[in-house]
């Protein structure tokens, strides 16, 4: 038993150092490698046809922006190039605009985005970005208003918005027409709400004694989930709404409120209680797990002992895909969860075949992908643990302080 405690402390320690160290590997990789500006340039030909020569003429860091004055063949200014970056769902996206002289866009161009193929790919299919093209600098170009957002990958949208909308701000500034900026407001509506409600109904039916003794309840509020987060919003936590909050790339606040209340809440909730939340609870893949195990009939349950080996694979998984999103600082890697395929009906044909074996497990094991794979319910577990471990420390500095004046006293 000795044995086994010490190796599983080891263990944890070197999976610490492990991400540290990816995080420092990758760090010095980013600042060692090849200079921003450096690499937007090789962007400016894929952007702009028959270009001869360019120019950098302002950066503009808060906001990570570039803009390029370009030359044509008989060195007369062209036109600009704009280079800026948006938050994606799987994080930071590069926009490259392609502006005339007085300020219209000519072309659009994302060379680099790290959200699911899937998703973006019916940005592209849903002409999308072709709603941007003979817009001027001063056009209003809200979305929702102005520029029609995909369903089902609002988010991407987003990004790709507020990319745009920092390279306008740079070519108003180069032209000296500063345009009036749209206000943008924190964007609350039904969604948002329901998350909230759903989330105070979970506490309240875990909390109160009254109501946590009855199974159904769980059922109340897991198929709630299932209906909002799942069918309705496609939107359940994934291991991507962490990681980006890992990697420094926060989803920005204005359009993405509702990642927030999800992201936050489930963490602080588990803080301030001491449990979970949204797993088995909230989470619509957790219901989906529960369906097919009722329709299963197998009813096939690991020993005690597999059980809780079977338990640490979710530990190892949802440390590969942090050490390499730390190490390669891509948050892309993380995007593998088969309930964004299920909810959206679209995915790779590897997404196709991990929802096929997940769901099909489903039906032999009861909540085998919960119980044995997830690594948002990993992550939860630890966030627990990290909990009890931090009250364990706070009882024992209280009652040597308390022992200390008794002894004073005595």
């Amino acid at each position: 038993m000795l044995f086994k405690f010490n190796l599983k402390r080891v263990l944890i320690l070197l999976a610490g150092l492990s991400l540290l160290i990816a995080g420092l590997v990758g760090h010095l990789s980013e600042s060692r490698g090849e200079d921003k500006s450096a690499l937007y340039e090789n962007y400016l030909e894929d952007s702009f046809t028959g270009i001869a020569d360019y120019s950098l003429l302002k950066v503009d860091p808060t906001n990570l922006g570039y803009i390029y004055a370009v030359e044509d063949n008989d060195d007369m200014l062209a036109g600009y190039v704009t280079i800026t970056t948006g938050q994606g769902y799987g994080g930071l996206l590069t926009v490259v605009l392609n502006w005339s002289l007085d300020g219209e866009i000519q072309s659009i161009y994302i060379p680099q985005n790290s959200d699911d193929k899937a998703w973006w790919d019916q940005l592209i299919t849903g002409d999308f970005f072709d709603q941007y093209i003979g817009r001027k600098f001063d056009d209003a170009l809200v979305l929702g208003a102005d520029i029609n957002a995909i369903s089902g990958s609002t988010i991407s949208c987003n990004g790709v918005a507020l990319g745009v909308h920092a390279g306008r701000a740079l070519v108003a500034e180069q032209l000296a027409k500063p345009y009036p900026i749209p206000e943008e407001k924190i964007k609350f509506g039904l969604s948002e709400a329901l998350l909230i409600g759903g989330l105070c109904t979970v506490v309240l039916f875990r909390m109160l004694s009254v109501l946590s003794r009855f199974r159904w309840v769980r059922y109340v509020t897991l198929f709630f989930g299932l209906g909002v987060l799942g069918i309705w919003l496609a939107r359940p936590l994934s291991l991507t709404n962490f990681a980006v909050w890992i990697m420094g790339s926060p989803p920005h606040l204005n359009t993405n409120l509702f990642l927030y209340i999800l992201v936050i809440g489930v963490v602080l909730l588990a803080l301030i209680f001491g449990k979970n939340f949204y797993c088995y609870w909230l989470c619509p893949y957790s219901a989906v797990q529960e369906i097919a195990y009722k329709l299963g009939q197998v009813g096939l349950r690991p020993s005690a002992k597999w059980h809780k080996r079977l338990r640490n694979v979710r530990y190892f998984i949802l440390w590969f895909a942090l050490f390499f999103t730390i190490l390669l600082g891509s948050v892309s890697i993380t995007v593998f969860e088969p309930w964004g395929t299920l909810f959206s009906l679209k995915g790779s044909f590897d997404q196709w075949v991990l929802l096929g074996i997940s769901v099909a497990s489903g039906f032999f094991i009861y909540n085998a992908w919960c119980f044995y794979v997830c690594p948002v319910g990993a992550f939860m577990d630890i966030v627990l643990i990290v909990r009890r471990k931090g009250r364990d420390l706070w009882n024992t500095i209280v009652h040597l302080k308390v022992k200390k004046e008794v002894n004073g006293k005595v």
